[in-house]
Order: C-alpha cells, then structure tokens, then sequence
C-alpha cells in the first residue's frame, strides 16, 4: 500500500512541478504581449501624429 502511495504522491509531485512551470511561461508570455500591445499604441500615436489625426486618448 505505501508503494501505491509513493507512486501517487511522485506522480502529483511532478504534475504540480508542470503546472507551476506553466504558469509561469503564461505570466511570461502575458507580460511579453502586454509589451507589444504598448509599442503598437506608440507606434500608432506616432503615425497618428504624423498624420494630423487626433490622438487614440482624446478619442477615447
């Protein structure tokens, strides 16, 4: 019996370790495309100036 739970405290162990890594990367990725989006807005508030247009704020 203490085999059976042995093998099924290892096992969640390991399935624990996997969620806790993923979780992670999605944090990562997540701060990663917060990022982008952020450089996109400025790119855009640039282009928009460039064009005379008004601001992506004051239309908000």
């Amino acid at each position: 019996m203490r085999l059976i739970y042995a093998f099924l405290a290892v096992r969640m162990l390991r399935l624990a370790r996997f969620d806790l890594a993923r979780s992670e990367r999605l944090y990562h990725d997540g701060d990663e495309a917060f990022e982008r989006s952020r450089d996109r807005v400025r790119q855009a508030e640039a282009l928009a100036d460039r064009a005379d247009l008004p601001s992506l704020a004051s239309m908000l």
